[in-house]
């Protein structure tokens, strides 16, 4: 039987879809191996939520058909669903995967994984050298903000039902796994699609009561899905890690509104401290886009001077990319939206790289003295124990067995980790 590598780039989400897929593929007698020299195929997962992204994906296979030109080379996910063509033309692309696309003839072995969704996978055989493993909960999105091409190429929101949840969530606590993230395009609605109209703080006490999970970590939830429900769950719930990451994007009212978000800065602001006013040692991050077309210098300061006051402990900091069939490059095409140059974008994303590096370090010595529970990881390349605490901040530690839960005391901050000793 064939054997594969399988590299998943992008969100927690389409890590969860690659971890999947490898499943499958196992399921089906292929042989998973880490070496690109010993695989018959690599299977690339691929993201398109930026130009960025699909250029590392055309990046990756043209370094495949260079170093490894008789590896037979399939390419699935978001790029792939959102430019076939485009992708089946690339030299060294023998399948394009799930999108009709001319050379999915070529690719019958993947005939029945195509419509692959990651909730159909046995989750132990998905969390497969996974520390934590990543449960996707939730696909799709029904919200249309202006700059994103996701929804055309996830789809109409739909949920995992709660039996569904909890089934995987179990198999994983039998299995030895201390913690695992639920996930999804946008986790905040999940239930919304299901009888009942659950809502997401209902599915985390479902975890809680109904499965021995030792910790449970949300993805990114958007920020008015932020119920006082879910808030109090996260503050007052030791099992529930202390991590709320809430996509913010800009801080000006008037850059929200093109981008079609549904938030005012000030209710984004207000959720942030309602967190941090409940679970004073969270982690708190955000996502946030700089250079959004129109974006002025008191657009851009607003961001700034919101950032500069909230508790945030970390940021993903990304330029603004034009994506075909969005709102926002239909604006700029027809001239309505100006682009913002790219120098002015690089200068606005280093000044809050900036910014937050000097908050995080802030906030890593806060972590002095303390004692915290933390997730063991595969040790670091000179041996030295890793772990990760339930507020997201990475640990070095004495060397221990992986897949542990353990309480370790904070002694220094070095490099932008935490150093720590295993609590007697």
């Amino acid at each position: 039987m064939p054997k594969f590598f399988l590299h998943s780039f992008g969100c927690r989400t389409n890590q969860a879809d690659g971890a999947a897929l490898a499943a499958a593929l196992q399921r089906r007698g292929w042989t998973a191996v880490d070496s690109r020299t010993a695989a018959d195929w690599a299977v690339l997962n691929t993201c398109t939520v930026t130009a960025e992204a699909d250029a590392e994906a055309r990046r990756a296979i043209t370094r495949l058909r260079r170093d490894h030109p008789a590896l037979r080379i399939a390419v699935t996910g978001c790029y792939a669903r959102r430019a076939p063509a485009e992708v089946a033309a690339l030299d060294g692309v023998t399948a394009v995967l799930g999108t009709g696309s001319p050379k999915l003839a070529t690719a019958a072995v993947f005939e029945d994984l195509l419509d692959l969704q990651a909730w159909n996978a046995p989750p132990a055989a998905v969390a497969s050298g996974r520390m934590r493993p990543v449960v996707k909960v939730q696909d799709g999105c029904g919200r249309r903000c202006s700059y994103c091409v996701i929804p055309f190429v996830r789809g109409a929101h739909r949920s995992l039902p709660l039996g569904g949840v909890l089934a995987q969530i179990r198999e994983l606590a039998e299995n030895g796994y201390p913690e695992a993230v639920i996930s999804g395009i946008n986790l905040g609605e999940w239930g919304r699609d299901l009888d009942g109209r659950l809502r997401l703080h209902d599915l985390v006490r479902a975890i809680l009561e109904q499965t021995p999970l030792a910790r449970l970590r949300l993805s990114s939830v958007e920020p008015m899905d932020w119920s006082t429900e879910l808030t109090a769950l996260l503050a007052s719930e030791p099992r529930v890690a202390a991590h709320a990451h809430l996509p913010l994007q800009s801080g000006s009212d008037t850059v929200l509104g093109r981008m079609r978000r549904r938030y005012t800065a000030a209710q984004y602001a207000e959720r942030v401290l309602r967190l941090r006013h409940a679970a004073p040692a969270a982690a708190i991050g955000a996502d946030v886009m700089v250079g959004f077309p129109g974006e002025t210098e008191a657009e851009f300061a607003a961001t700034r001077d919101l950032i500069a006051a909230l508790p945030f402990t970390y940021l993903h900091i990304f330029t603004y990319s034009s994506r075909a069939g969005t709102e926002a490059a239909r604006r700029l095409a027809s001239g309505s939206w100006t682009p913002v140059p790219a120098a002015a974008a690089h200068e606005r994303a280093t000044e809050l790289r900036h910014l937050i590096a000097a908050k995080r370090a802030d906030f890593l010595r806060t972590m002095l003295g303390r004692q915290l529970a933390v997730v063991t990881l595969a040790p670091a390349a000179d041996g030295a124990g890793r772990g990760l605490t339930g507020n997201f901040l990475e640990m070095t530690l004495p060397p221990a067995p992986p897949r542990q839960l353990a309480t370790a005391t904070v002694t220094g901050v070095h490099g932008g980790r935490l150093l720590g000793a295993w609590a007697a």
